[in-house]
């Protein structure tokens, strides 16, 4: 008798047994995670922007650091209870980033309420990777329209869940990623914001951020603070620094352990900013920590 007859004719409780072994739960999890990343819809219609393309031969550039200012303070480090194999024993958090002459990494900074300029791609996919228990890049710009595409490259399970940021946070989706090799790919992103995308798998010191952005003049710094956008019609516009919070202000226990960080809101600043035809403007930020 062949295994498909023989789970036609078993009865429904000793079917769920069999699928409660190990293979077929497995199985089970691979094909729901495949199914959801296949499927998955964003509830909102697509964000109409108001950018516009234009021909540009005259465009100037923004260039600058992205700096901390006073002591550097010890960047808290994150125990690790479950995969210690894979993950480590620890893992030093990356909501802060410190390079060269105090730069900091992985910070957002873009022109608000442009409405026109160069030529903005939405097509193609934008790959994070979960890697060493890490996702990898931290911080991602994505534009709105463009799919995400989300990596397992550790040996062990991982959950992507991503969130929309607000109050409260609401989930854009949630799928399993148990095997290595196996990828995610989102519908298109819909909607414009930050995205915040953590592992509901144990490892809860695991994040990232995705920026959906309306107009390409966005940037996330390098590992030394630096940043530049080009080709920015010239005006004067409100440049606007975005870094996530650093500080650890809850640790969220179950049976002893750390199931959830929660942390200190966002650092924002901005500045104007004056951009002339075929020349380059120096802004640099300050970030001084709470």
């Amino acid at each position: 008798m062949g295994k498909w007859t023989r789970l036609r004719d078993l009865s429904k409780d000793a079917l769920a047994r069999d699928l409660m072994t190990p293979h077929w739960r497995t199985l089970t999890i691979v094909l729901v995670s495949i199914f959801c990343a296949s499927f998955c819809r964003q509830e909102s219609m697509y964000a109409q922007s108001t950018y516009k393309e234009i021909a540009l031969t005259n465009g100037g550039t923004i260039r600058g650091t992205v700096r901390l200012k006073g002591d550097v303070s010890e960047v808290e480090r994150m125990e690790i209870s479950k995969d210690i194999k894979s993950c480590g024993k620890a893992k030093r958090s990356p909501r802060l980033i410190v390079g060269k002459n105090f730069g900091i990494g992985d910070a957002i900074v873009y022109l608000a309420g442009v409405k026109e300029g160069k030529t903005f791609d939405r097509k193609g996919s934008y790959l994070i990777n979960q890697q060493h228990c890490e996702y990898v890049p931290h911080t991602l710009i994505v534009p709105v329209g463009a799919q995400l595409e989300i990596v397992n490259k550790d040996p062990i399970l991982h959950n992507v869940h991503t969130y929309f940021d607000g109050k409260p946070p609401k989930t854009l989706f949630n799928i399993a990623q148990p095997i290595k090799g196996l990828c995610m790919k989102s519908k298109p992103l819909q909607k414009t914001g930050l995205i915040l995308a953590t592992c509901d798998a144990g490892h809860p010191w695991m994040s990232a951020h995705i920026m959906v952005t309306d107009h390409p003049y966005y940037a996330v710094t390098d590992k030394n603070g630096g940043f530049i956008l080009e080709a920015v019609p010239p005006g004067s516009y409100e440049l606007k620094l975005w870094h996530e919070g650093v500080a650890i202000v809850n640790r969220v226990l179950d049976q002893g352990k750390t199931s959830k960080y929660e942390f200190e809101p966002a650092y924002e600043d901005g500045r104007q900013v004056v951009v002339a035809e075929n020349a380059e403007t120096i802004a640099d930020f300050e970030l001084v920590l709470r």
